[in-house]
Order: C-alpha cells, then structure tokens, then sequence
C-alpha cells in the first residue's frame, strides 16, 4: 500500500490505494479544518504536494487551487502511489468572546461547603447516621475513619442538595467551570462557587471543525462514519481538559472542581455525549436527548474531582438548543413585553416574546457569515478584516484584528463590505454588480470579483452565500412574528448575541436586510450569553431550574422547508 510521509511533521502513514489524502490526515491524527467536510468547495484544507502520484485535479479543484504552488485539496486529491506532502499550517489565534451581557444574581449555587458536625466519639451509632446528607461512596467511609482516627476537631462537607459529594477536616476550595461548546469556539468560565467570582477565562477552536464548520456537515460524517460521534466526543473532551488545565494554572487542581455547566447547541450535546446525531437529520428531526438530567463528569473522561457533577442547560428542541434557553436566561429576555432575540451563527436560532409568550425556531443559515464558504474568508483571527467602509469619494477604510495586514475576511467584516457595497450602488439590490460604476472605483471590480486589496476580494459567489444566510434568518423572523400576530414595526427591541453580533455594525444589518424592513426599535449586542447563561447556573441555583421551567414553556415554530418558508425566503433574498 502506499506511504503517505508529511515533511514538516516526519509522520508516514500507509493508506490504501484509491483514498483521500484527507484521510491520511485524520488517520495521523494531525489537525485540519475542513469546514465543507470535505465537499471541495471551501479550500480549506489545501496542502503543498512535495513528489508523489496523485489522480488528477478535477476542474472544481483547479478553479481554488494554485498549481504553479503544487497546491492541492487534501479532500480531492486521491492517493495512487507515495507521496510527500506538507501542510499549510497556519497558526492563527481564534478572537471569541468569552463575556457578555448578563444580569446580576444572587450567589447560592447548587454545591456549598459547610461545616458538619464534631464526631460524638462518646456514641455508638456511626458519624454517618447523624448527617442529613446521603450519599454511597466507599472512599467517603474511609475520609472519615481517616478523621476518626486523627482526632479531628472540625468537619467540612461539600454538599449537592441533599448529598454529601465529599469530607474533610478543613474547608475546600469548591470551583465551577462554565462551558459554551459553540460549533466553531468553545469558551469557558473558571469561578469561585462560594463568592461567584470569575477566576479565569478561556477560550479555544472547537476541534470538531475538523469534520465540518456546521452541524449538518458533522452529522453526515457520522452518517458516513459510525464511529464518528465517539471520534468527535473524544476531541471534544481533550479540548475541555486541555482547557480546564490551564484554567487552573499552578494554583488550584482538578479534584476542587465539583461542577461543571455546559451550554450548547443539542447536535454539540449529541457529540459531547458520544450520542449520535443522525436522528437529528432525518424526519422528523428528532432529538435521542434535549434535557439530560445530571450526570457524573468523569463518566465522559472529564478531569475534575471523583464526585464531580456535569449539568447540561436543556435544548428547546432538536434545532433549538439550550444555548438559546441559557441566551434567554442571561440577557433577562422573559421579562420583556415584545422582543426578538437572535443568535447569528452557522445555525440562526432565534425567539420572540409577546406577553409572556416566547415563541423560538431556527433556519438553516450556513457558516457564510462566520467567513466560511467565502473565497478569502477566514474565522475571526489576527488579519482577519473586521470592520470596513467606503466614503462617498469611493475611498476605502477597513480595520483587521491586531492591526495585521489582511490575510482575509471575517464575519463581521463580511456584513460591512456588502453592506458598504449596497450603500455605494457598487452591488445592486439583486445581488449583481452594477456595470456602471463610477471611473473612480470601476478598476476594483474583474471577473465579477470585488478587490479590498491585491489579493483579497469578494466574488459574484460570496455575495450569494450572503444572500441565503440573511434571507434565512429574516424569513425566520418574519415568520415567527407572524406566528405571534406581531410585525417587525411593533418590535422595540433586537437582542443579537453570539460573537458574531459583538463585533458588527448595526447599520450595516439593518442596510443588507439581515433583519427585516420596517425595524425602527433598537438593537443590542449581548455577546456570548450562552457561557453567561452557564455561569448564572452555576451561581445560583435558581437560575438553573429556570432553565428547565422555561425551556418547557417555550413553543418551537417548525420551518423545515415548507412552501411558506420558501415563499418568505426568496422574498427576503435581495438587499
């Protein structure tokens, strides 16, 4: 069989003839984000052939690959003989936002510490019989011969409800980790559960882009793969530990964290568990799991204390997830009279509330306006253009993150450039390019390709991607509204969260109709509220049990793809 040998790494792999060099990558075990799961649309997982026998490149690879470079698809390109090959490794640095707007609460979290009573050495019956805790752990038993035997004068508990999860002779430093498992990022929260304090933040790439930048791409290679959930749930739980480590640095250790809260949408709950999420893809769309109950973390390999518990803020519905639920939470949105509330990722999933009624769905929206599926788009990392516009003389101003010279195009960035576009009549209202532009601007447009700069640009094909992912997400609003008997003119206010609503222009929204015409009220940029949601669960045991109270009273409006979506989608496609 032939020898597949990465250069920079000194890695050979032996792969059978006929197979995906892609493949070669997964089986070694090295990283690779494949947004399009291999589809050989995104050009993400380009690499440079060193010597070898490939098949030849189809023309769809030939329009994204630079052959002068020897560059090639690794999902494409198949393996006839030995072959060298280097990957493009660039090392970029995720910007997430791992904060947001949250409401304050009272400290009175789920697991306390507190002080037990002396050992009366003078009676007979065990120390055990006299707690009002239960609990069924042989290594407690021996805690607290341990104490017996020492003489201690002082006993603490750390206790969750009525069990007692562990003894000692002093008090224990008890810690939270707050978990938001996003499709692209994962963002957690180290807190102090006695004062509520945040200790430390983190945040990392979720590694399952490996399979796929949305959920329906990881759910088909889990159709493709049966043992595609367990290779995902691995990654994710390898990021979670990596992460909790540094997390606690040299000054705590796993064994004081007794709680962990994740916030998630219910295809990452799926994957976190190990619970394929194929059902989710198929009619009618329906969930193995939406609210599991508690569970032990180190049943999942997570490293924390023996006793330690994992709770999961439920999902709403299989499309709906209890990122939304913790969102909704967060950001205080039950209390509102009418509001809509929008979490703008590769899956748009929103609610509104009239009168107490909240009302929630989702559309299919895409990683476009994550930078994915976009000919120079990028996640939002150093270089990546995240804010531009165009003045009325058609000069050119646009920011990157870090100050880096450009390399690509992030969401945010994304909204502003066909915003700023549409603004100029530089892009028509149809999505197609004027053919009569000012002589000052004219020289930017070749190959229906819009140049920001000698190398970046946006295509004919971009703006596409654009137009179906706000066309999506304004049909859901619109839809769901109507669903309430409201209209977009009666709505006061817009909560957008997520990362991707932190960083964008407002107008620039409201100028590519990202949310419906007739909006008047205003709009606010909440962040991440889903790892808000997860630390106001943590805190405060209330706010978890109000996440179940109101995940079961929100109603899901179903869209699939029905003629009335349909009809409402295409309507909202132009700008």
């Amino acid at each position: 069989m032939p020898i597949v040998k990465f250069t920079k790494e000194n890695i050979d792999v032996e792969v059978e003839t006929g197979s995906f060099l892609l493949d070669a990558i997964r089986k070694t075990k090295l990283k690779m984000e494949t947004p399009c799961n291999g589809m050989g649309f995104c050009g993400k997982c380009k690499v440079i052939i060193k010597k070898g026998q490939l098949s030849e490149p189809s023309s769809q690879e030939r329009e994204i690959i630079d052959e002068s470079k020897n560059e090639r698809l690794s999902c494409m390109a198949k393996v006839l003989g030995n072959v060298e090959v280097e990957i493009i490794h660039n090392e970029k640095s995720l910007k997430t936002v791992h904060k947001g707007f949250s409401i304050d609460v009272a400290v009175d979290s789920s697991i306390k510490s507190i002080k037990l009573p002396s050992i009366h050495r003078e009676k007979s019956i065990p120390y055990v019989d006299s707690l009002d805790y239960s609990f069924n752990s042989v290594e407690l038993y021996r805690k607290i011969s341990h104490m017996e035997e020492n003489d201690s004068t002082e006993i603490w508990g750390v206790v969750f409800k009525e069990e007692l999860m562990d003894i000692g002779s002093c008090e224990k430093k008890i810690l939270g980790v707050g978990i938001d498992i996003g499709t692209t990022g994962v963002s957690y929260y180290l807190i102090n559960l006695k004062d509520g304090e945040i200790i430390e933040r983190y945040s990392s790439l979720n590694p399952q882009t490996q399979y796929g930048g949305d959920v329906l791409t990881r759910i088909s290679y889990c159709m493709e793969n049966p043992l595609g959930a367990s290779e995902m749930q691995e990654l994710i739980i390898e990021d979670i530990n990596n992460s909790i480590e540094i997390l606690l640095g040299s000054i705590y250790n796993n064994d004081a964290i007794y709680h962990i809260i994740v916030s998630a949408n219910t295809t990452m709950i799926h994957l976190l568990l190990g619970i394929s999420p194929v059902a989710l893809s198929k009619a009618p769309y329906r969930s193995i799991v939406l609210s599991p109950k508690n569970i032990k973390a180190n049943h999942i390999n997570i490293k924390s204390n023996k006793e330690a518990v994992l709770s999961i803020i439920p999902s709403a519905s299989s499309y709906v997830g209890g990122d939304i639920v913790s969102g909704i939470i967060a950001s205080d949105f039950q209390n509102n009279k009418e509001a809509i509330f929008i979490d703008i990722g590769t899956n748009g999933e929103m609610a509104a509330i009239k009168d107490g009624e909240i009302i929630c769905t989702s559309t299919a929206a895409g990683p476009a306006l994550e930078g994915m599926n976009i000919e120079c788009g990028c996640r939002a990392e150093k270089g990546a253009i995240e804010s531009f516009d165009i003045d009325e003389d058609y000069n050119i101003q646009f920011t990157t993150i870090g100050d880096e010279n450009p390399t690509g195009i992030c969401g945010s960035g994304l909204i502003d450039i066909a915003a700023a576009l549409v603004k100029r009549n530089i892009l028509m209202k149809s999505g197609r390019w004027n053919k009569n532009l000012d002589s000052k601007i004219k020289d930017r447009l070749v190959d229906k390709k819009f140049y920001i700069t000698e190398d970046i640009y946006i295509s004919q094909k971009d703006i596409r991607q654009i137009q179906l992912a706000k066309g999506a997400i304004a049909a859901g609003v619109i839809l769901m509204l109507e669903e309430m008997e409201l209209n977009i003119e009666e709505i006061p206010k817009i909560y957008i969260a997520g990362s991707f609503g932190y960083h964008v222009n407002p107008n620039s929204i409201k100028i590519i109709g990202l949310i419906p015409n007739g909006f008047n009220g205003e709009i606010y940029f909440l962040g991440n509220t889903s790892l808000e949601g997860a630390r106001l669960a943590l805190i405060n045991k209330e706010y978890l049990e109000k996440a179940y109270t109101i995940r079961r009273e929100m109603k899901v409006l179903e869209l699939s793809m029905g003629e009335k979506f349909q009809d409402v989608f295409i309507s909202q496609l132009n700008f």
